[in-house]
């Protein structure tokens, strides 16, 4: 019988669990554990713990039976009586096996977690292990990057079909509840984070407002950051519109310095290009003319919405085929408003592929 895909994951874990001298490993990132082992319960119900004689699932009994259902070459570990806690009973399950060296994630970890490890294995050396599956997931595969294309799909008409309620007197509040209604109808599974709509001169320049009750007003320009996930998978845009004639002209001289942006950053990614070139390249149009971005240009996204590799000044590992990016630039000027324009690209072997189509000029509704 041929290796699934998520034995071939496991196998490659414990290969490079080898090379690096570790007996045993405490996952406890519900994002890994989904990738992993193609269990889809909730973050934070589960602790996988991989050794060389057995691998275990540790969960509650309210996932005992989804466990036997979705994963396959782990031994499902219910709570014991009088425990507490995922990491407790994994503890345990290291005191019987007695590994020397475990690795953990410990900004996964909370210290109370910690704690109840060594509580159960005090004489156990736990260090912290490479990223082996955070590096594993930036690299999708054919599965996983249709996935994402539909999740892309899907909030691309969850746009435009919002486009016809968005006019003076809606609040941001009633925008966002309604994209999310134009997520679910178009087949997606609602918000896979908190939809950004950010309008007029002091919402519009923060670059992650909160949504609010204010009202839309004619002449505003509305920056929407949004996406939905399908089948467990994530997508991400940002657009902003205008509202009517008559807003600040920077923010339409903005507009174009944001647009010129992303098209250099379009042009110039391909494989082998670095996160900190592709940085330069996003950056170099908006500070020839003056401006700063106060957040990061794109990052990854796959299972969780921010996932390695992020465009990053210091990361100079290089892009290679089968990874994602946003391209997202902004500018946010105190007093007139923002604007930010955001798509998702492919890396291929020939270049980039964009995944997302909404159009690059200004939408003046």
């Amino acid at each position: 019988m041929a290796e699934t895909v998520f034995e071939s994951r496991r196998r490659t874990v414990h290969q490079k669990m080898a090379a690096d001298g570790l007996d045993a490993l405490v996952i406890s990132s519900g994002f890994d554990i989904s990738y992993l082992t193609g269990f889809t319960g909730e973050p934070g119900v589960a602790v996988v713990v991989l050794m060389e004689s057995e691998d275990y699932f540790v969960t509650d009994r309210r996932y005992t039976t989804q466990v036997a259902q979705e994963t396959e070459g782990y031994e499902c570990v219910s709570w014991k009586k009088g425990t507490h806690s995922y990491c407790e009973n994994a503890g345990m399950i290291l005191a019987a096996a007695k590994p020397e060296t475990i690795g953990i994630y410990g900004s996964d970890l909370t210290y109370t977690d910690f704690r109840d490890l060594k509580k159960q294995y005090p004489e156990g050396s736990f260090q912290e292990a490479p990223a082996y599956l955070q590096q594993m997931r930036a690299r999708k595969t054919a599965e996983e990057i249709e996935t994402i294309r539909e999740a892309c799909r899907i909030s691309m008409l969850s746009f435009y079909a919002l486009l016809d309620h968005i006019r003076p007197g809606v609040t941001e509040k009633e925008v966002a509840d309604q994209l999310e209604h134009e997520f679910r109808s178009h087949g997606g599974s609602g918000m896979c984070f908190t939809t950004i709509v950010a309008s007029g001169p002091v919402n519009g320049a923060c670059p992650h407002a909160s949504v609010s009750d204010r009202a839309i007003q004619k002449g505003d320009f509305v920056t929407i950051d949004f996406g939905t996930a399908y089948h467990g998978y994530c997508s991400d845009i940002t657009r902003t519109v205008a509202v009517g004639k008559g807003a600040d002209p920077e923010l339409y001289r903005i507009f174009e310095i944001v647009a010129e942006a992303k098209r250099a950053g379009e042009e110039a990614l391909h494989q082998g290009l670095t996160p900190a070139g592709l940085h330069a390249a996003i950056e170099a149009p908006i500070h020839a003319a003056g401006y700063e971005t106060p957040h990061g240009y794109g990052h990854s996204f796959g299972l969780e919405i921010h996932e390695l590799p992020f465009i990053s000044p210091r990361d100079e590992t290089p892009y290679e085929e089968g990874m994602i990016t946003t391209i997202e630039p902004g500018i946010y000027v105190p007093g007139v408003g923002g604007v930010r324009q955001e798509d998702d690209y492919l890396v291929t072997d020939g270049g980039a592929e964009r995944l997302t189509f909404i159009t690059d000029h200004l939408i003046e509704l």
